[in-house]
């Protein structure tokens, strides 16, 4: 799973890894997996306060088996 840029004027990650699971899935098999993001991975170092910063606001949201390889798409909120 990745992240996108994230609601802020810093310059982040247009895709940054959140998480992942490895999953073995049979042809037409599926199944729910859970992926656990933690708050540190929605934030950024802000130099100037010498410290991480998570920023408000809508977050997109990637699934696939690469960055370049998205079957899902989709957005989060972070408050």
């Amino acid at each position: 799973m990745y992240i996108g840029h994230l609601p802020t004027n810093v310059d982040t990650p247009a895709k940054k890894l959140a998480g992942f699971a490895k999953v073995t899935l049979k042809p037409g098999e599926r199944r729910t997996v859970s992926v656990p993001v933690t708050r540190r991975t929605l934030s950024y170092w802000d130099e100037s306060k010498n410290r991480w910063v998570t920023p408000s606001g809508k977050v997109s949201v990637y699934v696939g088996s690469s960055a370049a390889d998205v079957e899902y798409a989709g957005t989060v909120t972070v408050k």
